[in-house]
């Protein structure tokens, strides 16, 4: 009895001493100091604005081959038509009588249609 006595106290004392650690839990998960904050630049003369603004256009021109801006595909469903008598036959030994089907006419595809117009940059 006094074995289990001092087992048990023994498993009390290190819960408690396990649980009692020196960590305390922050009061928010935000951070709330003030990050410094970069100003942006800002272009100071004519030769820089030119610059800046060609170099946005031949971005976004590059962005607009990358997408394929202009191509827009739409899907066509394919053509059925029902009711088409087929004739009996004999298929593996087993006869399949004359009887009505769906056929397929044309396949689905894809057509381009309504593609998105970029205006061309740096036209009037």
């Amino acid at each position: 009895m006094a074995k289990l006595f001092k087992a048990a106290a023994f498993l009390c004392v290190a819960l408690t001493a396990g649980c009692s650690s020196k960590y305390e839990p922050r009061e928010t998960i935000v951070d709330t100091e003030e990050k410094p904050t970069k100003e942006m630049y800002a272009p100071k003369t004519e030769l820089e604005r030119r610059a800046y603004s060609e170099g946005v256009s031949q971005v976004l021109t590059d962005m607009k081959g990358k997408m394929r801006a202009r191509d827009r595909f739409t899907w066509d469903a394919p053509q059925i038509q029902c009711g088409v008598k087929i004739p009996g036959r004999v298929v593996n030994g087993m006869l399949i009588p004359e009887h009505e089907e769906c056929v397929q006419i044309a396949p689905g595809r894809w057509s381009e249609e309504a593609p998105t117009f970029l205006p061309v940059l740096g036209g009037n």
